[in-house]
C-alpha cells in the first residue's frame, strides 16, 4: 500500500494554501504567559467580561497588524487537512474493496478522497465565519492577558521595521524549526521505540530452558 500512502499525501496538499502555522503564533506564545492584567480581573461568575471600546479598538488594530484573519484561514486549512487520515480510514471501513494494491483501485480511491476532501474544505469555509471566529476567540484572550498600555506597546513593536519583519518571516521560521526539529528528534524517537519493541518482544518470547 506504499503507493496509496504517497497518493494520499499528495491529496493532502489540496487542503492547504499557506504555511502550516500562522504568524500570529508569536502573539499566542506571548499570551501563554500567566500574567492576568489588573484591569481585567473578573469575578468567577463573570463568564463574558465586557471589554471597553478603547481596548477593543486596540485589540482590533493588533489583530489587523498581525493579519489574524488571513492566519485564521491558514489555521482552518491545517485543521481540515488534519481530518484527512480520518477520512481515509472511514472510506476504507465503508468500502473494504478499495483496500487493494491494484492500480485501478488505487486510482479510484485517490479520486474519491480528493473529491471528498475538496468538498469538505469548501463547505467548512462556506459555513464558518472566520472573522467572527477570530473576534470570539481573540478579543477575550487579549483582554484577559494584556492591559491597554501593554497592547499599545505590542502594537508599537509590530509597527516597527523589526516587528514587520517578525510578522513576515515567522511562518518560515516555524516551518524551518519544525523541519530541523524533525531531523534531530525523529531518529532518536525511532531508536527509543525500537528499544521498547525489542524489550517487549523478548519478554513475550518463551524463556530458553
Amino acid at each position: 500500500m506504499l503507493n496509496r500512502i504517497f497518493a494520499t499525501i499528495a491529496i493532502s496538499s489540496l487542503l492547504t494554501t499557506a504555511a502550516l502555522l500562522p504568524s500570529s503564533s508569536l502573539n499566542q506564545a506571548i499570551a501563554q504567559v500567566p500574567q492576568e492584567s489588573s484591569e481585567t480581573k473578573k469575578s468567577p461568575e463573570s463568564a463574558s467580561p465586557v471589554i471597553s471600546s478603547e481596548k477593543r479598538e486596540l485589540i482590533k488594530e493588533l489583530l489587523e497588524i498581525t493579519q489574524s484573519s488571513k492566519n485564521a484561514n491558514q489555521i482552518m486549512d491545517a485543521m481540515v487537512r488534519a481530518e484527512l487520515p480520518k477520512l481515509v480510514s472511514t472510506i476504507l471501513k465503508a468500502v473494504p474493496a478499495l483496500d487493494s494494491d491494484r492500480p485501478e483501485i488505487q486510482k479510484q480511491f485517490s479520486n474519491i478522497v480528493s473529491r471528498m476532501a475538496i468538498k469538505y474544505r469548501d463547505r467548512v469555509i462556506k459555513k464558518i465565519d472566520l472573522n467572527q471566529l477570530v473576534e470570539q476567540v481573540s478579543y477575550p484572550i487579549y483582554d484577559k492577558y494584556f492591559t491597554e498600555t501593554e497592547l499599545r506597546d505590542i502594537i508599537g513593536f509590530y509597527k516597527s521595521s523589526t516587528g514587520k519583519k517578525a510578522i513576515s518571516v515567522l511562518p518560515q521560521i516555524t516551518v524551518d524549526s519544525m523541519s530541523r526539529t524533525n531531523d534531530i528528534l525523529l531518529p532518536k524517537l525511532s531508536s527509543i521505540m525500537t528499544e521498547i519493541i525489542t524489550e517487549e518482544l523478548l519478554n513475550a518470547l518463551p524463556k530458553a530452558k
